[in-house]
């Protein structure tokens, strides 16, 4: 399984329009085939900050989500200050 966790700073007068789009994005893409986990966390004392965290089956998995057609994280780019983007194997990759 394969987890990727995204921080983001989000600019301030974009806070609600950013969370309420992140939030869809993850219920929509918890219907993807191999996505196992796709939760949204605002971050505690940071009044802009937020954390995605993705479980994936296996690197298939998420490939074939980002080819979806009409995939895209474009929308974020007006929004944002910073994106970072982490990820990691549990247990063996494979």
């Amino acid at each position: 399984m394969l987890a990727i966790i995204i921080e983001f700073e989000v600019k301030p007068e974009c806070r609600a329009e950013f969370e309420a789009k992140l939030r869809h994005d993850a219920a929509e893409t918890l219907r993807d085939d191999g996505c196992m986990r796709m939760e949204v966390f605002a971050i505690r004392g940071k009044p802009n900050g937020f954390v995605l965290s993705e479980l994936w089956r296996d690197e298939a998995a998420i490939e074939a989500h980002r080819l979806r057609p009409g995939h895209s994280h474009a929308w974020q780019e007006p929004l944002i200050v910073s994106k970072r983007n982490l990820s990691g194997w549990l247990g063996e990759r494979g």
